[in-house]
């Protein structure tokens, strides 16, 4: 059995994969509303209250929170129902820094693996997403795990590279939003309708894959790590990304008719 914990866009999608292929999966969080929607999406069992899960048949658990301090406690939490060894996935982006001190404090006998990944919601719910890995060499029953959930695994050394990784290319898909919005923003200045520019741009050397999906695109995530790099490299190397990103971002969307007429 496979143990979610976090049953948000990530985790829950992990999870109702999981349980798609056939494999019984466990879900909990602290949110009622998650927790019932997810049961009844995949037919399984979930719920907030860790001591119901049957600890004996649990073959991996998967963390996906959204701060350090929350995989801290899922960390005291699970050491507190299961007596067995574990294998446990943090999916959760933390800064390099964090994610060395916490997943460096799990147990001996645990085999710990940072799994930050990319691909958002529908990567994790198609089982194709990109996992940055780092720890244990994996095992034949990990590495099928990591076949079923991943379209992509790049592996890394040691804790705290691949929330590296994945964080740089997030600041660099923060770059491609924010110039593109802003573009949006100067051609409707400059009186050509940003509808039309935003056809030129999709056929043309301005085309990204962030222009493809700006209207869909989660930028408050993207900001989010742009603020976990910079704590662990304060001075960003290129850009601009401390102000009207997202009011960018925003009035290019109300440009393009997908949000309140721009004033």
């Amino acid at each position: 059995m496979h143990l979610a914990i976090g049953l948000g866009p990530i985790g829950g999608n992990i999870g109702a994969h999981l349980a798609e292929l056939g494999r019984r999966v466990h879900g909990y969080d602290l949110n009622a509303d998650r927790v019932r929607e997810w049961s009844a999406e995949t037919d399984s069992p979930a719920g907030d209250d860790l001591a119901a899960v049957d600890w004996p048949a649990v073959e991996s658990v998967h963390v996906a929170v959204r701060t350090a301090d929350q995989v801290s406690s899922a960390f005291g939490s699970l050491q507190h129902h299961a007596a067995q060894p574990l294998t446990v996935f943090v999916h959760t982006t933390l800064a390099p820094g964090d994610a060395r001190r916490v997943l460096s404090s799990a147990p001996d006998s645990w085999r710990v693996f940072e799994a930050p990944v990319s691909g958002g919601p529908q990567g994790a719910r198609q089982g194709t997403m990109t996992i940055f890995l780092a720890g244990p060499a994996p095992t034949d029953t990990e590495e099928s795990l990591l076949a079923d959930t991943s379209g992509r695994v790049f592996r890394m050394q040691s804790y705290g590279q691949p929330a590296l990784v994945k964080l740089l290319n997030n600041a660099l898909a923060t770059y491609n939003l924010t110039a593109t919005a802003r573009m949006l923003n100067l051609a409707a200045e400059l009186g050509v309708p940003a509808k039309d520019f935003f056809e030129v741009i999709g056929v043309s050397t301005g085309q990204s894959w962030m222009s493809d999906n700006l209207i869909d695109v989660q930028y408050d995530l993207l900001l989010k790590d742009v603020g976990l790099l910079r704590g662990e490299i304060p001075s960003l190397p290129t850009g601009d990304l401390d102000d009207d990103v997202e009011q960018a971002v925003l009035r290019a969307r109300e440009l393009l008719g997908t949000g309140p007429d721009p004033a």
